[in-house]
């Protein structure tokens, strides 16, 4: 008879409320254990809106995670508390799968790899792109050989309006808190990368070019409020950035739960062109691996639509591919043979579900994991490889200079 895993949820916001309502509902060999947050008063609220029950309830992680029927946690927290809280569940002998990005400091992610490794527990991170079966298409050609020896790789990320303005108005607008916005949003876009490229060969240098060019303090209009709720009418109509919620918990409605004093860390309808930011809100990185290929990513979020778009080069062709973030859009991937002048198309319809429905797979993934004895396709020296290239993207922006990477940054064997 197979084991039935009892896990919890650390973190009251929109992940947690995906993670907690899934675990109630039942999946698979896994039962609800609780929720745990730090706040009671939002954890009330969370509780109530999803119908957790008093007795799953816990405002202290400690005792929550010194309950020896709890088996594995979803750490749903923000980035500037993912470190302490890992290694907490991980001391507490638990089961960590910790949302994107691993940390938002090398020393940080470095700790948290050396703490998996001395651990016999699996430590998942929520590289959930890599359950698209259109990025696991795209893997496959380039495994395949069919595009010859790859010689670059390049992508980007557009993010729609609504969707970019919303990491102005709350934590994440603060690079001490998250790792700085690329870490944070396209951590799991850099892990795709490397990802097809392939582990074994490792990123070497990479110089970055970004700034925050629209979302700043004078390009704001005169006489704007310090949020939407008080803008003057007149000024908010026009407003190209208005709040229109969707992208905190709870997500199925308009105003968000918080408490008025956290509008700092939970934002809500902070305004956008705020003083108090240094993330940038557009930015573009190259980078080299150590047996010569070469990449590009741009992230901006000016459009209206969310697109994402992978291109593969190798000597004998083309592998490329738009995925359509819209509702009802699919994607598609093209596979152009240069040697024979023949392509290959392959379509995907979209599918139901947050992150193109990847994120209903994501605790099976996680499960399947813990019974393997592994961290899966996605470990926690994956989670360290993509941020390891945010990080030292940034550090190249602030310094003007091409970074090196040295292999001892990656963690060792």
């Amino acid at each position: 008879m197979r084991k039935t895993y009892q896990m919890g949820v650390i973190g009251a916001g929109a992940r947690g409320e995906l993670f907690a309502r899934a675990l109630a509902c039942g999946q698979g060999n896994t039962a609800f254990f609780g929720l745990c947050d730090l706040d009671a008063d939002r954890m009330e609220k969370f509780c109530r809106f999803c119908g957790v029950e008093p007795d799953r309830r816990f405002t202290d992680p400690a005792k929550f995670l010194a309950s020896k029927e709890l088996d594995a946690v979803f750490i749903t927290v923000p980035d500037f508390a993912h470190c302490e809280t890992a290694l907490a569940a991980l001391a507490a002998g638990k089961h960590v799968y910790l949302e994107k990005p691993l940390a938002p400091t090398l020393s940080q992610c470095q700790q948290l790899l050396a703490a998996a490794r001395k651990s016999d527990r699996t430590f998942y991170i929520g590289f959930n792109m890599r359950a698209s079966p259109v990025y696991q298409k795209l893997k496959q050609i380039a495994d395949s050989g069919v595009l010859g020896r790859l010689i670059h790789v390049s992508a980007y990320e557009q993010m729609s309006v609504a969707h970019g303005a919303s990491f102005m108005r709350r934590w994440h607008r603060r690079e001490a808190r998250s790792g700085g916005f690329l870490n944070h949003k396209c951590s799991h876009d850099l892990d795709i990368l490397q990802w097809i490229i392939g582990h074994q060969h490792r990123i070497a240098r990479v110089a970055s070019f970004g700034g925050t060019n629209i979302f700043r303090p004078e390009n704001g209009p005169a006489g704007h409020g310090t949020h939407c709720s008080n803008c003057p009418p007149a000024i908010y109509r026009d407003c190209p950035y208005p709040f229109v919620g969707g992208f905190m918990f709870p997500t199925s409605e308009k105003e968000a739960i918080v408490k008025t004093q956290q509008t700092d860390i939970y934002g809500n309808d902070l305004c956008v062109y705020t003083d108090d930011k240094d993330v940038v809100d557009n930015q573009t990185l190259i980078f080299e691996w150590d047996h010569g290929v070469r990449g590009d990513f741009t992230l901006q979020p000016f459009q209206r639509d969310g697109v994402r778009s992978t291109r593969i080069w190798g000597e004998f062709g083309l592998a490329e591919h738009i995925e359509d973030l819209r509702d009802g859009r699919g994607s598609v991937i093209r596979h152009i043979d240069s040697r024979r002048g023949s392509s290959a198309e392959y379509r995907f319809s979209s599918r139901h579900g947050g992150h193109g429905g990847t994120d209903s797979e994501m605790l099976q993934r996680f499960l399947a994991a813990i019974e393997s004895g592994s961290a899966g396709d996605s470990g926690v020296a994956e989670g360290l490889a993509a941020s390891l290239l945010a990080l030292k993207a940034d550090e190249s922006r602030h310094a003007g200079k091409v970074v090196e990477i040295s292999p001892a940054e990656y963690g060792g064997a």
